[in-house]
């Protein structure tokens, strides 16, 4: 876990660099899945590093607060892409508080070669639910957190968690993208 002043906006700017950079090491397209109703900050952040983003739409809602979608349309989606993403990103809660079922989506994720990136910027206090529901409990590879939102936090607090079980690659320039980003 490292540590944010600038929120999960920094924090989801470094995940698409790393991302990118990543990329660049496996020799592949920098592409990613990311569901509608998404932060700003990512693209934002796309934009800054030359991120391709492919859209996943919600079943249902308007354009700006479909739902999350579930494993079954994420499953399809991948299934026909043409080019595979490196990373499914989807924002859980969502700006209603719905939240998917990431333990199965992770799963879906993985068997396919895809990493789980999540925007849990409204759900910090999810670790502390038992069973916990916070995403990296789950099967997340990378997650921001806002704790200014939901914890005791002064300022724009916020943490760049990384699963132990994300390629190494990610811990390892972390702290290299956070800086590229913010002092």
């Amino acid at each position: 876990t490292l540590y944010s002043t600038e929120g999960s906006s920094l924090v989801i700017r470094a995940m698409l660099a790393l991302l990118k950079a990543y990329a660049a090491e496996c020799h592949r397209p920098a592409r990613i899945l990311a569901a509608r109703g998404a932060h700003r900050a990512l693209l934002y952040g796309a934009a800054l590093v030359d991120l391709e983003i492919d859209w996943l739409e919600g079943e249902g809602g308007s354009e700006l607060l479909s739902p999350c979608p579930g494993a079954d349309q994420i499953a399809s989606t991948l299934d026909r892409a043409e080019e595979k993403p490196l990373a499914l990103y989807l924002t859980a809660p969502d700006y209603l508080g719905n939240l998917p079922d990431l333990r199965e989506i992770a799963a879906l994720c993985h068997s396919r070669g895809v990493l789980l990136f999540v925007d849990n910027a409204r759900g910090a206090y999810l670790s502390f639910l038992s069973p916990s529901r916070h995403p990296l409990a789950l099967g997340a590879d990378l997650c921001a957190d806002s704790a200014h939102k939901t914890l005791p936090v002064l300022t724009g607090g916020a943490y760049l968690h990384i699963s132990q079980k994300a390629p190494s690659f990610f811990a390892e320039r972390a702290p290299e993208a956070l800086s590229l980003f913010a002092s």
